[in-house]
C-alpha cells in the first residue's frame, strides 16, 4: 500500500469512530487534505487523550512521510502498548533526526529499564535539540564513559571540527569497530555525545550562508546608482529579500555602527526568533553591543557583519561567532560547538 493510499484510509477508519469532538472533526477534515500540520496537531492530541490506537495510525502515516515528529507519536503509541522493540526503534529514527521530544521519551524508557547512562545521553540530546527544561535537571560534571572514551570524545571533535577530512572519517571508523582501549559501553554512549557535535556543525553552515548572501544583498545595494555605498541599515540591505521562517542565528551589524538603522535580525524578523527565549537573547544581542563608532566602517567604502548564536544549552554564554567583511572574507571568531562532556 502507497503512502497516499495508507494515509486517506487511516484518515477515513478514524472518521469512521464514534463520539468525535469538534476539534478533533476539525483536524480530521483539514488533516484528509493532506495539511500536514494538521496531521501534527491531530496525532498530539490523541497522544494527550492516551489514544494510542489512533495515535499510532497518524504517527505511521506521518512517519511514512518521513516526518520525524509522526515517528515520534508512533514510537510513543507502540511503547505505551507494551510494543518495545517496535517503539524504541521508530523512537531511535526520529531522534537521529534531531526530534527531542523523541529523544526525552528514549530517556523515560532506558531509565525505566534501569539503563541510567543510556538515559543520560538521551535526555542530553533532547536537551540539545531543543527540550531546554530538561537541562535543569543534566549534571555537566556526570562521568558515564571510560577514561579512554572521554580522550576519544575530545579527540574525535577536533579531528572532526572539518567533517569532511580524513581524520574524521578514520576516527569514526574506530568507534564503528569499537577498537581497544574503548569498552563496550562507551562504544554505546558515544555515538550519542557526538550526534550533539554533530548536530552544531550542521547549524554552522547556516551562519556560513547567511552572511554569504548578506555580502551579495550589500553589493547589489552598493551597486545601485541610486545608492553607490553599503549601510549598516538590515532592513535597507534586505528590503526585497526573503528571510527564513526560523534563524538559528542573529545576523546583522554592531549597534554602534547602525545608530538609528535596523542593526540585527533578531529586530527585523522577531517572529523567525520565537523560539529563543530571553536570557539567550540577551547573551547574544550583547555581542552587537560591543565595539564603538570610531571602529566602523566608512559604508561609501566597506562593512563588517557577524551571526551569532549559542549552541550549548548547558553553557549558553559559549557563543558561536561568524564575522565577514565586504570582500567576502569569512572568519570563525569563536566556535562555540558544544563542549565535551
Amino acid at each position: 500500500m502507497n503512502f497516499l493510499t495508507f494515509f486517506l484510509f487511516t484518515i477515513c477508519s478514524l472518521f469512521a469512530q464514534q463520539n468525535v469532538s469538534p476539534l478533533e472533526k476539525e483536524l480530521l477534515q483539514m488533516c484528509s487534505k493532506r495539511d500536514l500540520a494538521s496531521c501534527e496537531r491531530l496525532a498530539a492530541l490523541y497522544v494527550r487523550q492516551e489514544n494510542w490506537d489512533n495515535a499510532l495510525m497518524i504517527g505511521e502515516a506521518l512517519c511514512g512521510k518521513e516526518i520525524p515528529i509522526g515517528c515520534t507519536f508512533a514510537g510513543m503509541s507502540l511503547l505505551a502498548k507494551k510494543k518495545s522493540l517496535e517503539g524504541t526503534k521508530l523512537l531511535n529514527l526520529a531522534c537521529d533526526k534531531f526530534e527531542a521530544y523523541a529523544c526525552r521519551s528514549l530517556g523515560r524508557f532506558m531509565k525505566s529499564t534501569g539503563q541510567n547512562d543510556l538515559s543520560h545521553v538521551y535526555f542530553r540530546r533532547a536537551c540539545h535539540f531543543g527540550l531546554t527544561d530538561i537541562c535543569r535537571d543534566l549534571s555537566k560534571k556526570k562521568s558515564i564513559l571510560s577514561s579512554a572514551g572521554s580522550d576519544f570524545n575530545k579527540k574525535t571533535t577536533l579531528d572532526c571540527s572539518d567533517t569532511k577530512s580524513t581524520a574524521c572519517s578514520d576516527k569514526l571508523q574506530q568507534l564503528t569497530k569499537c577498537i581497544s582501549p574503548l569498552t563496550k559501553n562507551d562504544c554505546e554512549l558515544l555515538p550519542g555525545l557526538l550526534s550533539i557535535f554533530f548536530r552544531a556543525k550542521l547549524i554552522q553552515s547556516e551562519a556560513k550562508a547567511l552572511l554569504t548572501s548578506l555580502v551579495a544583498a550589500e553589493k547589489k545595494l552598493k551597486a545601485n546608482p541610486k545608492e553607490n555605498t553599503f549601510s549598516f541599515d538590515l532592513k535597507k540591505v534586505l528590503l526585497k529579500e526573503p528571510h527564513l521562517q526560523k534563524y538559528h542565528y542573529v545576523f546583522g551589524f554592531l549597534l554602534a555602527c547602525s545608530g538609528q538603522g535596523v542593526a540585527t535580525s533578531l529586530d527585523l524578523f522577531p517572529a523567525s526568533y520565537q523560539h529563543l527565549d530571553s536570557p539567550h537573547r540577551k547573551i547574544i544581542l550583547n555581542e552587537f553591543q560591543k565595539g564603538k563608532t570610531k571602529d566602523c566602517y566608512d559604508p561609501k567604502f566597506g562593512f563588517e557583519a557577524f551571526a551569532v548564536t549559542s549552541l550549548d544549552p548547558l553553557n549558553p554564554k559559549h557563543l558561536d561567532i561568524w564575522k565577514i567583511n565586504h570582500d567576502g572574507d569569512l572568519m570563525h571568531v569563536h566556535d562555540g560547538a558544544p563542549l565535551a562532556p
